[in-house]
């Protein structure tokens, strides 16, 4: 291996140059023209880097990426600065000082910056508006995709890395990483989209396939069920549920609510809504969220809720893994018919920012982060549910991760259309709109609106998409 390794970084140094020049300067490909070896073994410079691929457990690649590195360092130092979520942090600061130790080397400095203050709900907006003083490397939802690739703020995967991010992960998540035929992001996880947890004290199978089940078991044993309405990335579920068109494409925002659908959507909240504190509970905002979540399991308030991975492993330990089931979300009563409910479905990305300095040496670190070992290291320490195929089948504490009841419950929420993809459906625009307000009001008023009320404030929702 190490005699091909450096067949294959020798044609990556033969091209520098011209990767240095291009790097900082928009190119969004440091590599473009490089060549490296063919899946077969072969090596040979009519082989393009499109179609071949790399390996980081290889120490002769590693020690030949250095090189590479070196020549790109500004002063004798590199320095990446990462954009990451709080509940991120402590994890992602591991992974990049591991990075760190792999790729560190005496022909000059390298630091990796992370930053826990700007999570994937904010980091592309924040790119957006201020590109050229950004994070080098950060992680994102994939409905920001498309704001980025407009705005020319994010870099291209570049040729020498595509190959392998395109072979290694799911095509889902190959398919949301890229516009126009190019790949633009490094697939991170496949659970950006919420279903159910439960306790199996406390409500069953059968139990939980419908939310009015729910809510009476949960009366039933002095708990509540919590659904977080005064969030729009929830609450848009009840609306899909509906039949709500509610799309995005080519700059524009759709989102038709202020329709009979929509009062059918608002009309089953509020059926749901009318038991608050009495069986269910429904947040009116999104602070401390996930806090809550745990909390009300730990303290045995929580039967159920609805949520996603990333507090799954704080659930376990609050109420033992004997104890905790996960499933699709329930049936919710809706124009007189149980319905199921709708979600959204989407995948956590890792981008580098197309105005970085360091341009090869941050394509490296995403695509570490974003890589096999690190996808297996967050599931285990994070719950976060891989796009790598190979940490899917991955085996931890003996089972495979795709064999996670979270992992099939994602699966079966997306199935029949069920899981709604961000990047098709919303924009920042729809954030702005005020369904997760609206959705808020509705549990204060314990679910006490009439037909005139709810079109009233429909039609003000949707005023505000203009």
């Amino acid at each position: 291996m190490a005699s091909k390794s450096k067949k294959i970084i020798a044609l990556l140094l033969s091209s520098m140059m011209a990767a240095t020049a291009l790097a900082g300067c928009n190119s969004g490909d440091p590599t473009a023209n490089v060549k490296t070896s063919s899946g077969s073994g072969a090596t040979s410079g009519s082989t393009p880097a499109e179609t071949s691929t790399i390996d980081l457990k290889d120490s002769g690649t590693v020690s030949q990426i250095k090189e590479l590195m070196k020549e790109e360092a500004k002063d004798g130092k590199i320095t990446l600065k990462v954009w990451c979520s709080s509940d991120d942090g402590k994890f992602e600061k591991s992974r990049a000082a591991e990075f760190e130790k792999m790729f560190s080397d005496s022909g000059y400095e390298l630091k990796v910056d992370v930053r826990s203050t700007i999570g994937e709900g904010d980091a592309g907006g924040k790119i957006v508006d201020d590109p050229e003083n950004g994070a080098d490397v950060f992680n994102f939802a994939d409905d920001q995709l498309s704001s980025l690739v407009d705005a020319g703020a994010i870099a291209k995967v570049p040729s020498f890395f595509k190959a392998n991010v395109v072979a290694e992960n799911s095509k889902e998540s190959i398919d949301v990483c890229t516009v126009d035929d190019t790949v633009y992001a490094y697939p991170k996880t496949s659970d950006n989209g919420y279903f159910l947890y439960y306790d199996k004290r406390d409500l069953t199978e059968d139990d939980v396939k419908s939310f009015d089940t729910i809510i009476a078991k949960s009366k039933e044993k002095g708990k509540v069920a919590f659904m977080n309405f005064g969030d729009a990335w929830y609450a848009t579920g009840f609306f899909f549920t509906a039949g709500c068109e509610i799309s995005y494409k080519d700059g524009k925002q759709v989102a038709n609510l202020n329709t009979d659908n929509g009062v059918k959507a608002i009309q089953a909240m509020c059926e749901i809504a009318k038991h608050a504190d009495d069986g269910f509970q429904g947040s009116a905002g999104t602070a401390g969220n996930n806090a809550a979540v745990v909390q009300g399991f730990k303290d045995g308030k929580f039967s159920a809720a609805v949520i996603g991975t990333w507090v799954g492993p704080d659930i376990k330990a609050a109420i033992g893994a004997e104890n905790l089931g996960a499933a699709k979300l329930p049936t919710v009563l809706m124009d007189g018919k149980q319905k199921q409910l709708d979600s959204f479905g989407g995948y956590k990305l890792i981008g580098v920012n197309k105005f970085t300095k360091f341009s090869f040496s941050a394509n490296v670190l995403a695509y570490y982060l974003g890589a096999e070992e690190s996808q297996v290291e967050r599931y285990k320490t994070r719950g976060l549910l891989p796009t790598n195929t190979k940490a899917s089948e991955a085996e931890i504490d003996g089972q495979k991760v795709k064999d996670d009841p979270a992992f099939k419950a994602i699966e079966e929420q997306a199935k029949d259309g069920h899981a709604h993809p961000q990047g098709s459906s919303v924009s920042g625009k729809y954030w702005a709109m005020g369904v997760g307000t609206l959705g808020g009001d509705i549990v204060v008023d314990k679910g006490k609106w009439n037909e005139a009320k709810i079109k009233q404030r429909l039609a003000d929702v949707v005023a505000n998409l203009k």
